[in-house]
C-alpha cells in the first residue's frame, strides 16, 4: 500500500512514460522466460561506434578525465561541435552558441523550461515524439497539435503550422526525419516556418537527431535560415548517428545568451555531462563520417526491406519513410477484420502470441497514430524478414 505521505506531485504527474521502455521491459521478461522475440521496438541503433570511438574514450579515462566538467560541456567539446556544423552548413557558429547536454533529452528538456511559462502555447506534430508533450505538460504549457497526413507522406507542411498560429504561441516544435513516420521537411517549409517564428515572436525547437539517416534528398537544416539567432533552439546529440546512446550526450545551438542561461538548469539539473565521453565525442566529430556511409547504406536497404514485406500483407496500407529509421504502417484494416478493439490490442497480441515487438501508434502521443503501428527497422535483415513473416502468418490465420 502506498504511503498517503509519499504522494506524487501533480507536475510530476503531468509526466508521461516513453513506451518504448515499458515494451523493451516486456519483451526482455519474454526473453528471459526462453522466448525468441524479434523486437522493432526501441529506436536504438543496432551498430557499436566505431572501434576509434571506443578507444578514444579509454584514453580519455587514462588521462584522468573522470570528474566534473562544465555546466555547459567540455571546451574541446563545444568548439567540435561548431566546427563539424559550419562544415556541414557553411556557418559561422561559435563555440559559445554550443551547449552539450545528458542526452538530447535533457537538451529538450531544459530547452523547454527554459523558454516557457504556464499557459504558453505549444504547438506539436501529431504523431510525434512523446517527450515534446510530456514536458510542455509538466510545465504548464497548453499543447495544440497539428496532424500528419498519409496523403502528403506525413510531411511537416507550413500551411498545417501557420493556420494554428496564434498570440498566445510561445513555441513550435518540429523534429526531422520525422519519429514515428520518417518523413523529412522540404527546404521551404523549413524557411516559410522560421520567417513566420522572427515575424510572430515564437521559438522553433528543432531537433534534427537523425539528420543524418536521409534515404533520399538533403537534410535542410534550421541552421541555415536567415533568423536562426533570433528564433531558433537546435537539438541534436550522438545517440543515432555514432551508435552512442548509452553515452549519455546531446548538444544543443541557440543564441549565446539564451545558451549561457541555459548552463544554470543544466548544473542543477545533471551537474555536467560524463567528462571522458565529451574528449572522445570531440575527436570523433574532427574525424569526420567516412565511416557511416557504409552503415547508411544499409540501413537504407532495410528500409526498402521491410516497405515492401509490409506493403505484401493484405490489409496493410504503409508510406515509404524518406529518412531516420522508423515506419509507421495503418494496420486500421486488418484491426477491424481480426475483431480487435485497437492498435494497442494488436501491438500487445502480437508480443504475446508471436513474440514481435511493435509500439502502438498513439504512443505518439495522440489521435493520428490511432490504427498505426511504429515499427524500427535498426534491426538485422534476418530478423526484419522473420518478424514481418510471423505478423503476416497470424493475420492470415
Amino acid at each position: 500500500m502506498t504511503s498517503p505521505i509519499l504522494r506524487v506531485s501533480s507536475s510530476s504527474s503531468r509526466l508521461g512514460a516513453e513506451e518504448a521502455f515499458v515494451y523493451l521491459a516486456r519483451s526482455m521478461e519474454l526473453k528471459r522466460r526462453g522466448v525468441d522475440v524479434v523486437s522493432f521496438g526501441i529506436g536504438q541503433p543496432d551498430f557499436q561506434p566505431p572501434p576509434h570511438i571506443i578507444a578514444y574514450a579509454k584514453e580519455a579515462m587514462d588521462a584522468g578525465f573522470n570528474g566534473y566538467g562544465p555546466s555547459l560541456g567540455m571546451p574541446e567539446l563545444r568548439e567540435a561541435v561548431a566546427e563539424f556544423l559550419n562544415e556541414k552548413y557553411r556557418l559561422d557558429i561559435r563555440p559559445d552558441e554550443v551547449a552539450i547536454t545528458a542526452g538530447a533529452k535533457a537538451a529538450v528538456f531544459i530547452g523547454m523550461l527554459a523558454l516557457l511559462e504556464p499557459g504558453d502555447e505549444v504547438i506539436i506534430p501529431d504523431p510525434s515524439y512523446p517527450l515534446y508533450e510530456s514536458v510542455a505538460n509538466f510545465i504548464g504549457a497548453r499543447v495544440k497539435f497539428f496532424r500528419l497526413h498519409k496523403g502528403n507522406n506525413y510531411k511537416i507542411k507550413f500551411e498545417d503550422i501557420e493556420r494554428l498560429v496564434a498570440d498566445k504561441t510561445r513555441m513550435v516544435v518540429i523534429n526531422y526525419p520525422e519519429n514515428p513516420v520518417g518523413s523529412t521537411m522540404d527546404r521551404r517549409d523549413v524557411e516559410s516556418l522560421v520567417e513566420l517564428a522572427y515575424e510572430r515572436k515564437f521559438v522553433v525547437l528543432s531537433d534534427e537527431i537523425y539528420d543524418h539517416f536521409v534515404y533520399e534528398g538533403h537534410h535542410h537544416s534550421t541552421l541555415q535560415t536567415d533568423y536562426w539567432r533570433d528564433v531558433v533552439y537546435y537539438v541534436n546529440g550522438f545517440s543515432k548517428t555514432f551508435g552512442m546512446t548509452g553515452w549519455r550526450l546531446g548538444y544543443v545551438v541557440a543564441n549565446r545568451e539564451l545558451v549561457s542561461k541555459l548552463s544554470v538548469i543544466a548544473n542543477n539539473m545533471y551537474s555536467c555531462p560524463v567528462t571522458f565521453a565529451q574528449i572522445a565525442a570531440a575527436k570523433a566529430l574532427r574525424d569526420g563520417l567516412e565511416w557511416f556511409k557504409p552503415i547508411l547504406e544499409q540501413y537504407r536497404r532495410r528500409r526498402d526491406l521491410i516497405y515492401s514485406k509490409l506493403l505484401s500483407i493484405k490489409g496493410v496500407e504503409v508510406v515509404k519513410p524518406e529518412g531516420a529509421f522508423y515506419i509507421f504502417p495503418d494496420f486500421s484494416k486488418v484491426i477491424r477484420a481480426k475483431g480487435m478493439k485497437n492498435e494497442r490490442e494488436l501491438a500487445d497480441r502480437l508480443l504475446e502470441e508471436r513474440g514481435v515487438v511493435v509500439l502502438p501508434g498513439t504512443a505518439f502521443p495522440k489521435e493520428a497514430g490511432a490504427g498505426h503501428l511504429r515499427f524500427s527497422f535498426a534491426v538485422r535483415e534476418e530478423d526484419i524478414e522473420k518478424g514481418v513473416q510471423r505478423i503476416r502468418s497470424w493475420i492470415e490465420g
